[in-house]
């Protein structure tokens, strides 16, 4: 059956070919498959065949075209959905029932200091400040530490979660990174921009 099938839908039985038509979002590696999530081992534009970058070079996820140089990445916390009371107890993050003045820290690879953005009160916070840059091998190479928290001027801290979160390559070509931490932080999102320097 599967020979007389095979006869009727040649085409469908033989090996699988990568080709401009039907690999329109990515570059054509040397097994013959499809990569969407450029590297600086298989870098190349649409619909072209995947090459490595040479030494000393990275892939510009932004032109899909290996670079003489170094690429950086900026890591910018950017919102999060935090729960409307504490899953322990029931009760409000604050004593006076208002949201939680929420804020996000982290260690980045080869930072010298810890990074943290401004508090929002908010039970949907959002930042534009407080991320850091890291040279892109070593993000690859070593995780972010993250913890995110109730920022409170008189009493201890309420910590929501935190993690230690490996960046991957499909992370750096997709430009975000979104975390879960249950039960209280819904949603937990980074923006990933990339800029590119001479050695």
């Amino acid at each position: 059956m599967f020979i007389l099938m095979c006869a009727l839908w040649l085409p469908a039985c033989g090996p699988y070919d990568c080709t401009p038509e039907n690999c329109a979002d990515g570059c054509c590696s040397s097994f013959n498959e499809c990569i969407s999530f450029r590297s600086d081992s298989e870098c190349g534009p649409n619909g072209s065949v995947c090459a490595p970058c040479a030494e000393g070079s990275v892939c510009r996820l932004d032109q899909h075209t290996c670079y003489v140089g170094v690429m950086r990445t900026y890591i910018q916390p950017r919102y999060a959905t935090i729960a409307d009371v504490d899953p322990d107890t029931g009760e409000d993050w604050d004593s006076d029932g208002s949201p939680p003045d929420v804020v996000v820290e982290m260690n980045c690879p080869s930072a010298r200091e810890r990074t943290r953005t401004e508090e929002d009160e908010s039970w949907d916070p959002e930042w534009r400040s407080g991320g850091c840059q890291v040279i892109t091998s070593n993000l690859l190479r070593y995780p972010l530490e993250i913890s995110i928290f109730d920022n409170d001027a008189f009493t201890f801290d309420d910590e929501f979660g935190g993690i230690s979160y490996q960046v991957t390559r499909a992370d750096l070509n997709l430009g975000r990174i979104e975390i879960s931490l249950p039960p209280i932080v819904k949603t937990l999102v980074f923006e990933l921009s990339h800029n590119y320097a001479p050695q």
